[in-house]
């Protein structure tokens, strides 16, 4: 996946499940600063790295104010084993950072891989052919909705969409 088809698949203000705003614009990176990106979100040294990219969705209406929040990324590598590498990178910081207080998250979405958990805050990331999903949690509370699978359905179905080289907000 290239930089613009990271920008496409993203969920951006125009895609924002009803209840949900993008706080600003699709970030994207490809080349120079991107590299960086790859391995804060990977701890690897990202080898065949393409691309990179994130959006952060907010509950209407206070969340960006209190910091309910959903940051989601996209990975994407040359290959498969690449992606494989990235994800149990990504996958083995995530959860020594959570320590003893992750609990595994069950999340079906249609991945290859997934591994997802919650604690301190959720942590879902998923493996899409050569790209990586995340999702990442920022302080939603239990009595605020937990919308991780339906997030993570519709960020692999607008990825899908985008590889198959149509346009997600269609």
């Amino acid at each position: 996946m290239t930089e613009d088809m990271i920008r496409t698949a993203l969920i951006s203000k125009a895609a924002a499940p009803q209840g949900w705003q993008a706080l600003g614009s699709v970030q994207t990176y490809e080349g120079g600063d991107s590299l960086r990106e790859c391995e804060e979100h990977t701890s690897t040294n990202c080898g065949g790295f393409v691309a990179v990219g994130s959006n952060t969705l907010s509950l209407a209406g206070g969340g960006a104010v209190d910091g309910s929040t959903i940051r989601f990324s996209i990975v994407s590598f040359r290959s498969v084993d690449d992606a494989k590498a990235g994800l149990k990178g990504m996958s083995a910081e995530a959860r020594r950072k959570a320590g003893s207080e992750a609990k595994p998250l069950k999340i079906s979405a249609g991945a290859d891989e997934t591994d997802a958990f919650t604690g301190p805050h959720t942590e879902v990331m998923m493996r899409v052919g050569s790209a990586l999903i995340r999702l990442e949690s920022g302080n939603l509370k239990e009595s605020q909705p937990q919308p991780y699978g339906d997030f993570a359905k519709l960020q692999i179905d607008r990825l899908n969409k985008t590889t198959e080289g149509k346009n997600p907000d269609a």
